[in-house]
């Protein structure tokens, strides 16, 4: 059973003994009352009575007055005073009597000491109030009577007390249906905060109660959404957790590729090559700075990607920039028959130095995988003006309806092609990554079969750069 129906029946409950209990007292008074007020109409008749027949016979009774007429003197006063149900009754005769009931049997004349007494008596199916005093005339006692016929009274009773439960039953009902109503209608709310719990429980976060009113089950919704958010909050944290170390994982897998690469190269250089002592130990300079790279590579991408710590950052110069991605992507690009032109305007940039050369470096190799192996004019260029960071290309360009997704972790245009030149759609979301932690901005510019232009904007404006070595027009100007 339901709350709702649970609290419909006990509230039910409740009602029906209330209604039942108000309305029995109701119409023990009601029935008290009109058989009071029987009793009184019957207690005034017998006091009119009983006044007037001791009046009359005070006034025309004498002492001397002998038995007979005595007797037919009172018979003739009480006959002037008395109705149907008077009776007059002297010691054990009965002097006037107008009914089968003889109320004198029932209440003796030794029984009225003093006053008016009532009786009430039932006679068969007959209700009757036997109302008697006592009057002394002429030195005699005498003993009179009201026969009050209140069968109506009781009658009437009794409809009143069939109406009282016809009226009670249907009041009950009434407010029964109305309590359950009331009560369904009111546990609509907790309804929907139960349907909004499953919702979430089924996934939907973003999903919340409505909160209507200002009484504890709104309270309560409230309480909800709140409790809901917090979830929700929750279960983006882990979520972006999750994320931020798959992409840590992807991430570093992905940058081991150009340390080793270049370490590949130069370990088969020295293993294939006569090489005097001086270029053997460029190479394993080269090697070296390789590995520290990669080491410090790793840490800082651990705290970009997964700690999410304000990373370091220092001033570096353009010329050093240019020369740190020069040597970690120019072996790449020359095994791939891709040429690399720099150039710089000799300035600083305040960044961190191994997360800036890893964009640029996966900027580079980006742009190189945009060319068909063979092609005589494959060519990268790469900038740093002004604050500005620009890698071109001349190759096939990105399709527009793939420009909104390129930053997307694991996204990858032309999957086939990008799968073949070990591409894992991780280079451009890390450096979206971290430029967001330099607070810079990515812009790329692509039309497709003319190239792409990538600019990271350190200073977040509008730079138009010429290229050196006279590449072609740049891409969309």
């Amino acid at each position: 059973m339901k709350l709702w129906q649970k609290a419909s029946a006990l509230c039910a409950a409740v009602l029906v003994t209330v209604v039942a209990v108000c309305s029995g007292l109701l119409l023990l008074y009601a029935q008290r009352t009109i058989l009071d007020r029987a009793e009184q109409q019957t207690m005034e008749r017998q006091y009119a009575l009983t006044a007037s027949f001791e009046t009359m016979t005070g006034y025309y009774l004498l002492s001397s007055d002998p038995a007979a007429v005595r007797d037919s003197l009172v018979r003739y006063c009480f006959a002037k005073f008395a109705d149907a149900g008077s009776v007059l009754v002297h010691g054990k005769d009965t002097v006037f009597i107008q009914q089968e009931v003889n109320p004198a049997a029932l209440l003796p004349m030794e029984a009225l000491t003093g006053g008016i007494q009532v009786l009430p008596v039932r006679n068969g199916e007959a209700r009757l109030f036997i109302a008697g005093s006592r009057v002394d005339v002429g030195g005699e006692p005498y003993g009179v009577y009201t026969v009050q016929d209140v069968s109506d009274v009781y009658r009437a009773a009794r409809t009143m007390t069939g109406m009282f439960v016809l009226v009670s039953l249907a009041g009950a009902a009434l407010g029964a249906a109305l309590i359950t109503l009331l009560m369904r209608r009111g546990a609509r709310p907790l309804e929907a905060l139960a349907a909004a719990a499953r919702r979430i429980a089924g996934g939907e976060y973003g999903c919340r109660a409505e909160v209507s009113g200002g009484d504890e089950i709104a309270a309560l919704a409230a309480d909800f959404n709140t409790m809901a958010a917090a979830v929700q909050d929750r279960v983006a944290e882990l979520e972006d957790t999750a994320r931020r170390q798959e992409l840590f994982i992807g991430g570093v897998t992905h940058e081991f590729k150009t340390p080793l690469a270049s370490m590949l190269l130069h370990t088969q250089l020295l293993r294939s090559a006569n090489m005097d002592r001086e270029e053997r130990d460029r190479s394993l300079a080269r090697i070296e700075d390789q590995c520290r790279w990669l080491e410090k590579l790793t840490q800082t991408l651990l705290k970009l990607l997964t700690l999410r710590q304000d990373i370091p950052v220092e001033a570096v110069s353009a010329d050093a920039l240019i020369e740190d991605v020069r040597a970690s992507a120019e072996p790449l690009l020359t095994a791939r028959g891709v040429a690399l032109y720099t150039d710089s305007d000799g300035g600083t940039l305040t960044v961190n130095r191994d997360l800036m050369r890893s964009l640029a470096v996966n900027l580079a190799d980006n742009a190189a995988k945009a060319y068909d192996p063979g092609d005589p004019d494959a060519s990268v260029w790469l900038t740093v003006r002004d604050g500005c960071i620009e890698v071109l290309d001349r190759g096939r360009g990105i399709p527009p309806e793939a420009l909104p997704h390129i930053f997307e972790p694991f996204y990858m245009a032309d999957k086939s092609r990008s799968k073949k030149q070990g591409g894992s759609g991780l280079g451009l979301a890390l450096g979206k990554a971290i430029a967001d932690a330099h607070g810079a901005k990515i812009e790329v510019t692509s039309v497709p079969g003319q190239g792409t232009r990538v600019r990271v904007l350190l200073k977040l404006q509008v730079y138009d750069n010429e290229l050196i070595d006279s590449p072609p027009p740049p891409v969309g100007e």
